[in-house]
């Protein structure tokens, strides 16, 4: 790729999506590829820019501008590619926080970003077909998360000394009814749980209704990793239907990039990634999450993290799934 080629990232704040989606895999292009990478948090910026000189802009979920359309010609103009970076369903179910924030906003715009979209790329072969309905034309690219081994915190994934298992929740709010499904409360384990909760107050945090002994508070993104050295078995509860179907399997990949075991509910996108009983177990109901959760054993677990990482590490690695990226750059 040339040097004057200027790949355009939005980048509207470090959260999550945008760590995993945009910076980590496009500061890996930029230093192992050569890709001349601008980030730029308002749309307003790009006019500072040459365009005779920029190939795509590329941005996470939406555009956020107030015209679609004008903005859609202005880089047709120019010629600049517009990629769609996606990897959540925009109809989200009434329990998730924001709720009522995509469906008067969000929702609309990430609707109207996939008809003017030139590219798709999406984690989820699920959600790719959803938006295929809107835009039956625009090419989608299968672009999967990852983690950068090569990033501190991802390769330095060595446990906290322990002399019992250590079970481990990490999950953003809105999530309390995939909690419930475990059916499984743990006074009775050593359980580390993020200090979260449901949609409203009174639902209470996920600390609380496990009876988790330890507390995780938030950290910053580039700590995120560290929570893994506490615990031995990462659960991931996850109900059916749609929105749940669209996400990733970023569970299942930070779980194996530190060799941490998995717990996981049965279906997408844990099923088609987790093979059971050799590099996780699987959960239909409560009583096979209450037999995985008393069943299991720090040899076990170790066998099982060590297991997962073996069978994921080549499939997910960044460099391997960057190619794909290079592909609709260029």
């Amino acid at each position: 790729m040339s040097s004057k080629t200027i790949i355009l990232i939005f980048l509207d704040g470090l959260n999550g999506i945008n760590y995993h989606r945009l910076m980590t895999p496009f500061v890996r292009l930029r230093s192992k590829e050569g890709v001349n990478i601008h980030f730029f948090q308002s749309y307003n910026e790009i006019k500072k820019f040459d365009l005779t000189q920029v190939k795509a802009v590329v941005t996470s979920r939406r555009c956020t501008v107030t015209d679609h359309k004008a903005f859609k010609d202005y880089l047709v103009k120019n010629d600049v590619k517009l990629i769609l970076d996606n990897d959540d369903y925009w109809k989200l179910p009434k329990s998730n926080d924001a709720y009522k924030y995509y469906r008067k906003t969000a929702g609309p715009d990430i609707l109207k970003s996939i008809k003017i979209a030139d590219e798709i790329w999406t984690p989820s072969e699920y959600l790719g077909e959803r938006m295929r309905k809107i835009n039956p034309d625009v090419p989608i690219r299968l672009v999967p998360n990852t983690v950068n081994e090569k990033e501190e915190q991802w390769r330095e994934y060595e446990k906290d000394p322990t002399d019992v298992v250590r079970f481990g929740y990490l999950g953003a709010n809105g999530h309390m009814d995939d909690i419930k499904s475990m059916g499984i409360t743990f006074e009775d384990y050593e359980l580390y749980c993020t200090h979260l909760g449901g949609r409203v107050a009174s639902e209470g945090h996920y600390d609380e209704y496990l009876k988790a002994k330890h507390r995780l508070i938030p950290k910053d993104i580039h700590q995120y990793a560290s929570f893994y050295k506490k615990f031995d078995v990462s659960l991931a509860p996850l109900l059916g239907g749609a929105f749940n179907k669209s996400k990733s399997n970023l569970k299942v990949i930070e779980a194996a990039f530190t060799r941490t075991a998995i717990i996981a509910s049965n279906v997408t996108p844990y099923q088609e990634c987790i093979k059971h009983n050799k590099t996780g177990i699987l959960c239909n109901n409560g009583d096979d999450w209450r037999r995985a959760v008393k069943e299991m054993t720090l040899e076990r677990a170790k066998e099982l993290g060590e297991a997962l990482y073996e069978d994921m590490k080549d499939e997910y690695n960044l460099d391997r799934i960057n190619k794909e990226r290079l592909k609709g750059l260029v």
